[in-house]
C-alpha cells in the first residue's frame, strides 16, 4: 500500500484546519449573533445580579451593552452624528433586551448623555417623528410615542426606545416609566412651561439652540405653535442671564428685522416695552419681561401675532412676580 506523499498530508491537515474554522464560526455566530440559533440560550442562562433594576419581568439582557463617545457616534448613527456633536453630545449607552421565551422580539434602548438638560431637551424636540403621540410618564417628564418606539427627556439624558415588531408597546412603556423614574429631578420651573396653554400645540414645543431665526446673536430659544382664529402663531421664548440681558437682545433682535426689510408697526400697549414689526408680508412682536425674551414669529395676521404675544407677556408676568 502506498503511503500518502506529504503534499497529501499538508492537504489533508489543511482541510481538517478549515472545517475546525467553520464549525467554530458557526458556533459563535449561533452564541454571539442577534439571530443566532442559540443566542436565546445564552442570554437567557447569563441572567442574574446583571439584570438591571428598570426591566419588566418577561425581558432579559442581549448582548453586551455598547458605548460611544463623540470619536466614535458616527458609527452607530452615521448621518446625525454631527447634530448630536453641535448640541451638546456626551456619551451614547446601547443597550438590547429580548422577551426570555423569544428572542427574535428585543427592545433596544439608547441613553444620549447631554451636556446639560437644555441640550437634551434639544435633540428630543428637534426631531419628532412623524405620526407621534404625546405620552404620559413619570412626573412632568417630556415623552412621545410611534407605533413602534418611545422617546422621552429626563435631566441631561434624552432616551430612544425602538422595538424589533409591533406587539411590544406594553413592555416598552413599562421600561420607560422605570427609566423615567430613576432619572434626578430639578427643582427650577422648566422654560416650556411658561407658555400659556390655552391654543397651544404643546407637541410643537422645541429648543432651538444657536443662530435662531438667523441672527447669530440669538441662542437659546423655546419656539411652540399656537391657533389664533385659524391662523398659527409662532410664539417664543427665551430665559436670559438677567433682566439687563432681556432688554439688550430684545433691541439687538428689533435692530437685526430693521436692517433685514422690517419696518416698525407699533407696540402692545398692554405690555410696556413691547415692539411690532412688519417684514414683508408677516408679522414680529418683540418683547422683554424680568429675565425674558419673548414675543411672536412670522405670523400672517397682525391681531393673531399681538394676541398670542400678550398671552406669553401676561403668563410671564405671572412668573417673574
Amino acid at each position: 500500500m502506498r503511503r500518502a506523499g506529504a503534499v497529501e498530508t499538508s492537504i489533508g491537515v489543511f482541510i481538517l484546519i478549515l472545517l475546525v474554522t467553520i464549525a467554530g464560526g458557526v458556533y459563535l455566530y449561533g452564541a454571539f449573533s442577534p439571530n443566532g440559533p442559540y443566542r436565546h440560550r445564552s442570554i437567557l442562562s447569563s441572567m442574574g445580579s446583571s439584570v438591571p433594576s428598570y426591566l419588566p419581568g418577561d425581558l432579559a439582557p442581549f448582548g453586551r451593552e455598547q458605548t460611544f463617545d463623540s470619536q466614535t457616534l458616527a458609527d452607530q448613527i452615521d448621518g446625525k452624528a454631527d447634530f448630536y456633536l453641535s448640541s451638546g453630545f456626551v456619551k451614547l449607552t446601547v443597550n438590547r433586551f429580548a422577551r426570555k421565551t423569544d428572542a427574535k422580539s428585543w427592545i433596544e434602548v439608547s441613553v444620549y448623555d447631554m451636556r446639560n438638560p437644555a441640550d437634551a431637551f434639544s435633540v428630543y424636540s428637534l426631531q419628532k417623528r412623524k405620526g407621534s403621540r404625546p405620552l404620559e410618564l413619570d412626573g412632568d417628564i417630556s415623552a412621545y410615542r410611534t407605533e413602534d418606539a418611545i422617546f422621552f427627556t429626563a435631566g441631561p439624558k434624552y432616551f430612544e426606545i425602538i422595538s424589533s415588531a409591533r406587539g411590544l408597546m406594553d413592555d416598552m412603556t413599562i421600561l420607560a416609566k422605570n427609566l423615567s423614574k430613576e432619572q434626578p429631578r430639578s427643582a427650577e420651573l422648566k422654560t416650556e412651561s411658561f407658555f400659556p396653554r390655552e391654543s397651544l400645540d404643546q407637541s410643537t414645543i422645541s429648543l432651538h439652540i444657536e443662530d435662531v431665526f438667523s441672527f447669530s446673536g440669538l441662542d437659546h430659544v423655546y419656539t411652540a405653535i399656537y391657533t389664533d382664529r385659524g391662523c398659527r402663531v409662532t410664539a417664543f421664548i427665551s430665559r436670559r442671564k438677567d433682566p439687563k440681558e432681556a432688554r439688550d437682545m430684545a433691541a439687538a433682535y428689533g435692530k437685526f428685522l430693521l436692517q433685514n426689510g422690517g419696518t416698525a408697526a407699533g407696540e402692545i400697549s398692554e405690555a410696556p416695552g413691547s415692539k411690532i414689526f412688519k417684514v414683508f408680508d408677516t408679522y414680529e412682536v418683540v418683547m422683554h419681561q424680568g429675565r425674558f425674551f419673548a414675543g411672536t414669529h412670522e405670523v400672517d395676521k397682525l391681531e393673531s401675532a399681538k394676541e398670542v404675544a400678550l398671552q406669553v407677556y401676561h403668563k410671564l408676568s405671572e412668573t417673574v412676580k
